[in-house]
């Protein structure tokens, strides 16, 4: 990673993650909701540009209201309401093409690429802001999903850098030429240190076996998430999916393993942690 690349990094972050702290530290979880619905809808953009670059700006921007609304519903709405949303979302998108169809023989792949986006971008993403809502503890757990993300592309990073010399060998160099077997398992030690971090200092209901069932399937999922990304950028022929941050690429580049992990996580702080032993 060029010096510069690094710096914009820092810098970027230096802006970002304040917002991000006080949003978590706010007691009232609707601040983590306006951060992750801002990233939502940054996110639907980027998709819509790289799954269709030629569509008209109307037809992306339906996309990505389709995908808020879902977002919006699965957190502000009872649970009773969430089966009728994703079935008017469908049953809109397929409306919208029906009235402004344009290229009819491209409908089948543009509907396709918007549903798409909406389940990927819109769903995945709310389970952070899930996270925050579900009580005391809820910050704490935005603070684990992140940091275990986090600290897995740092952990990658360092292990592909100074230890990859001695095992080369790639993780899927069709999909991420760069990424090594050995970077991975750095994530998975990052991603571990991120859990026995929270257990240590801010999150001590943690038991280790706690950590363990966290850490590792989330790693897994993280890595999965970002190699999907890189899947989807290689298919569509883009390097990075905007340039919104800069030393990040877009927002999607940033949380791509964080769609993953998002989910598994709000599942295990729901139901499995604390009932393991």
């Amino acid at each position: 990673m060029a010096l510069g690349n690094l710096a914009a990094r820092f810098a970027t972050a230096g802006v970002l993650i304040p917002v991000l702290v006080a949003a978590i530290q706010w007691q009232n979880p609707v601040g983590v909701w306006a951060v992750v619905f801002v990233a939502t809808a940054l996110g639907l953009r980027e998709w819509m540009n790289m799954t269709q670059p030629t569509a008209p700006v109307v037809e992306k921007a339906v996309g990505v209201l389709l995908g808020l609304g879902v977002g919006a519903a699965i957190y502000w709405a009872p649970p009773a309401f969430h089966a009728p949303v994703f079935a008017g979302v469908t049953i809109g998108g397929f409306l919208f093409y029906l009235f402004r169809y344009g290229d009819i023989d491209s409908v089948g792949k543009r509907y396709t690429a918007m549903m798409a986006g909406v389940l990927y971008v819109g769903v995945l993403l709310t389970y952070v802001a899930l996270l925050k809502r579900r009580g005391a503890d809820g910050g704490a757990w935005v603070y684990v999903v992140l940091t275990l993300t986090w600290f897995s592309d740092t952990g990658a990073y360092f292990a592909g850098r100074f230890l990859g010399p001695m095992w080369p060998r790639k993780l899927a160099p069709n999909v991420s030429p760069k990424k090594t077997v050995i970077g991975a398992l750095g994530g998975l030690a990052g991603s571990f240190g991120a859990l026995a971090l929270a257990k240590l200092w801010y999150l001590p209901t943690l038991t280790w076996i706690d950590c363990v069932v966290v850490a590792i399937p989330a790693n897994f999922l993280g890595q999965m998430g970002d190699l999907c990304e890189s899947l989807l950028k290689r298919s569509v022929g883009v390097k990075d999916s905007g340039n919104l941050l800069p030393g990040h690429g877009g927002m999607l580049d940033r949380v791509d393993a964080l769609l993953f992990t998002a989910p598994y996580v709000y599942v295990c702080a729901e139901h499995l942690v604390g009932k393991l032993g």
